[in-house]
């Protein structure tokens, strides 16, 4: 397959991005889509081959759900519209791949009012996506200020963490696992302080099923990132203290993967003290958090819409937007090294494949998808 992608790339004619060092970065045929892409997401299948899932407003100006993968023609459409409610609008996009090789999707859905409100996932089965009614959480509350992320147990089903709005006596959303018993989700132990506000979460599992939960916690103007795993009879430990390079500013949108020895790694956004949001990244040792270098994102200027992965030498990927335009950089060993992307000029909700292979972002009218070579 990863000759077959260079001969693609090679026939393409497209030439290597210019300016900077940093690995080859190819531009990929575009994927047949129509309306503006909001958010993108891409995972890579058993085989190696990518697939891109993207988000779009439809004729009537909901917010709809497409997948494509690439094949030697450019990208074969998986089925039309993903959406459950054709009429609802999809968010909160993400890609997984299970044990197996198989490819997942996970998305938010609502109609646009209060009260109605489902968060979905489903399976490439190689001819079509599997139900997505099957692992389907819908709670009668409205999205506003809702998270939730899913990642693939060992044997192929999900697993959640979720925002729960519902808790009794709750300072406001705490964040929980939710497990899947007799065919229904049932919530958990809470992860985050009751007494203060939790959200902005993100969830990975290990080869023997372990969970780990990274979340943000305080009183929204400032707050901590913090990270919990799995423990023995139902516990949750934390790993060490706040992430923040200082505690209690304001902090957003955290992303977790593991390392391939199970060890999490963490980027997040937080507040410098000029007031900008910078993208930081620290690992865990064992023992404690590690800074992964200094803040990767521009001085002067606020990231936003960050995205992590992993090459297969472990080394971290990050891309991410300043001013409506896409930045991604990789770890070498010994510093952040910048990719060497053309400009993007409008872009919105930039993915990373999990093992850092493949970049996509939305920009203007269009998907534009680069193969990263490490």
């Amino acid at each position: 397959m990863r000759a077959f992608l260079t001969v693609l790339l090679l026939s393409s004619g497209l030439a290597l991005a210019g300016g900077g060092g940093g690995p080859p970065v190819r531009e990929l045929p575009p994927p047949p889509q129509t309306g503006r892409p909001e958010r993108t997401a891409l995972a890579v299948d058993g085989t190696g081959t990518p697939v891109l899932a993207w988000t779009a407003p439809g004729p009537a100006g909901n917010r709809q759900l497409h997948a494509a993968r690439l094949t030697a023609g450019g990208w074969t459409p998986l089925g039309g519209v993903l959406n459950e409610g054709r009429a609802f609008n999809a968010g909160q996009l993400s890609a997984r791949t299970d044990a197996a090789g198989r490819v997942w999707l996970g998305w938010s859905e609502d109609s646009g009012e209060a009260h109605v409100d489902s968060y979905l996932m489903s399976r490439w089965d190689g001819r079509a996506w599997s139900s997505p009614s099957r692992y389907a959480v819908r709670r009668n509350l409205s999205d506003a200020g809702r998270s939730r992320a899913f990642a693939l147990l060992p044997n192929g089903t999900p697993a959640l963490a979720w925002l729960d709005l519902g808790v009794h006596g709750a300072f406001a959303g705490v964040v929980r696992p939710l497990a899947r018993q007799g065919g229904t989700w049932v919530p958990q132990t809470p992860l985050s302080d009751t007494a203060r506000a939790g959200f902005a979460l993100d969830i990975a599992v290990d080869r023997s099923g372990q969970r780990t939960v990274a979340f943000l916690e305080g009183d929204f103007a400032t707050m901590n990132v913090r990270v919990r795993q799995e423990g023995a009879s139902g516990t949750w430990p934390a790993l060490g203290g706040p992430l923040n390079r200082h505690p209690g500013t304001f902090a957003a949108a955290p992303k977790l993967l593991l390392t391939p020895q199970g060890r999490p790694l963490v980027a997040w956004l937080e507040e410098d003290p000029s007031g900008h949001d910078r993208l930081n990244v620290s690992r865990w040792t064992g023992t404690a958090w590690q800074p992964v270098g200094p803040a990767v994102s521009s001085p002067g200027v606020s990231a936003e819409a960050p995205a992590l992965a992993l090459t297969r030498a472990g080394q971290p990927v990050l891309a991410w937007l300043e001013a409506g335009h896409l930045h991604a950089a990789h770890w070498n060993g010994h510093g952040w090294q910048a990719l060497p992307l053309p400009p993007t000029h409008d872009a919105s909700g930039p993915s990373l494949s999990a093992d850092g292979a493949y970049l996509a972002v939305g920009d203007g009218e269009r998907v534009r998808v680069w193969a990263l070579r490490f």
